[in-house]
């Protein structure tokens, strides 16, 4: 009886014993596999955050490497169209200015002061960014005289540009304005006197560029972190001001009045007393020339801002804010050759605007091309007429011509609104000069 209790007993224990080890078993399984999936999670998770990752900077290199290609492209074909243009351009416009005797005319003379300003302005600065982008060969860097001259030639070429167009504001301020000052001080001698202190002055300006400034581990670049600071955030306020801020503030005013004299004296012809059908065809072109030159002038001044402001405000920015990544060095790359090209069409373009806004000009060009401008056979059988006629005269109707032309001549040398004020005092003069006549030379005054 023992016997078997102990056997049905220690088959009881053996029973347990193996429920125990299935659910050990079981339960140990279940961890395993439990533990195996966890493991395959995390392993899938990180082998997706590596594959992005590498798949960001994939993208990265890829808009990094398009953006350096647009940056080249842009330097490498539009700089030498830019060139070609501007040179062209600017030589053509010399060439036409002297048919129009330039030596004569204050403004005529600044407008050759600035296409060979704005000639210099491309060959130094614009030839050697696409000499760098296209055959890898930086004249900056090739000695230090030649990182100072060009340093110090580029700045001063834009900034005397800028002040050029101030002149022919200042000057057509001062015809529309003040005609009898204008007939005193608008002379060649005070007019070159002025540009040359002009030069002088900014040459004072842009001078430190030749000890600031050299060959620095191959790098045209400061020489040292004094120089760097001053460069950076000092002198870059100063080009700001003297190459763009002031000439425009100034620009705009003086504008303002231009166009107000203007206004006013079209309001005055307008109530006037018309002219003589003669009297016009003598005046005609060298008013619509002055006309012409005014509105192109109020066009430049808005070129010149929307050109120079953009990248000036760049410069100051890049002193202060330093990208640490590629892609944004790339994209503030892209943005620098966009608007530095913009700045340097200003200097391209200047002979477009002459030629859109000035029929004269047009004109003069297509004699230099070898095309005869319209009216020319009416022209040259008018002179050949008023020869003859003139021989037949008589003395004394030539000598009263002989005036009467030289009078014109001077004042239209000098200004459109003394012609007005020659023409209706001629008009209403009477026997008695001291009265009549100086009271409407005086009343033509005071509506300029």
């Amino acid at each position: 009886m023992d016997a078997p209790k102990n056997f049905s007993a220690n088959l009881n224990a053996l029973g347990k014993s193996m429920s125990y080890l299935t659910l050990f078993n079981t339960t140990g399984m279940t961890t395993v596999l439990q533990s195996f999936h966890e493991n395959e999670s995390l392993y899938f998770l990180n082998n997706s955050n590596i594959s992005t990752t590498a798949s960001e900077q994939s993208f990265n290199t890829d808009e990094i490497a398009t953006l350096h290609s647009i940056e080249s492209y842009l330097w490498t074909y539009v700089s030498p169209v830019l060139i070609l243009v501007g040179v062209f351009g600017n030589c053509l416009s010399i060439a036409v200015l002297k048919k129009m005797r330039f030596w004569r005319r204050t403004p005529l003379f600044l407008l050759v002061v600035l296409a060979v300003t704005d000639i210099t302005v491309l060959l130094d600065g614009l030839l050697r960014y696409w000499i760098n982008y296209a055959f890898k060969i930086d004249i900056r860097t090739l000695s230090n005289a030649s990182c100072k001259i060009n340093l110090f030639v580029i700045y001063i070429a834009m900034q005397y540009s800028s002040w050029i167009l101030v002149c022919m504001i200042i000057d057509r301020f001062l015809k529309t304005n003040f005609p009898f000052l204008y007939m005193r001080v608008a002379t060649m001698k005070k007019t070159c006197l002025i540009i040359s202190v002009l030069f002088i002055i900014l040459a004072g300006i842009d001078l430190h560029f030749f000890w600031t400034n050299g060959i620095k581990d191959g790098e045209c670049d400061d020489l040292n972190q004094k120089y760097h600071n001053f460069g950076e955030f000092v002198f870059v306020y100063i080009d700001i001001v003297v190459l763009s801020a002031l000439p425009f503030l100034i620009m705009l005013i003086l504008n303002v009045f231009v166009y107000r004299a203007l206004k006013r004296h079209h309001e005055f012809r307008s109530t006037s007393i018309v002219e003589s059908r003669h009297s016009k065809r003598k005046r005609g072109n060298r008013r619509q020339f002055s006309k012409k030159l005014t509105r192109m002038l109020l066009f430049t001044s808005a070129y010149f801002l929307c050109s120079t402001v953009p990248i000036s405000v760049y410069f100051i920015y890049d002193s202060y804010v330093k990208f640490e990544d590629d892609l944004n060095n790339a994209k503030k790359d892209v943005a620098w050759s966009v608007m530095y090209l913009f700045q340097y069409s200003n200097y391209s373009l200047n002979f477009v605007w002459y030629a859109a806004w000035n029929k004269v000009f047009r004109e003069k060009a297509k004699e230099i091309f070898g095309f005869k401008p319209k009216g020319f056979r009416y022209q040259n059988a008018t002179r050949k007429n008023n020869r003859r006629s003139s021989s037949i005269s008589h003395m004394t109707t030539s000598i009263d011509n002989s005036i009467n032309e030289g009078v014109s001549e001077t004042y239209d040398e000098h200004s459109d609104y003394s012609e007005d004020i020659q023409t209706n005092a001629s008009k209403y003069v009477d026997p008695n000069p001291n009265t009549q006549s100086a009271s409407v030379s005086m009343n033509t005054y005071e509506h300029m």
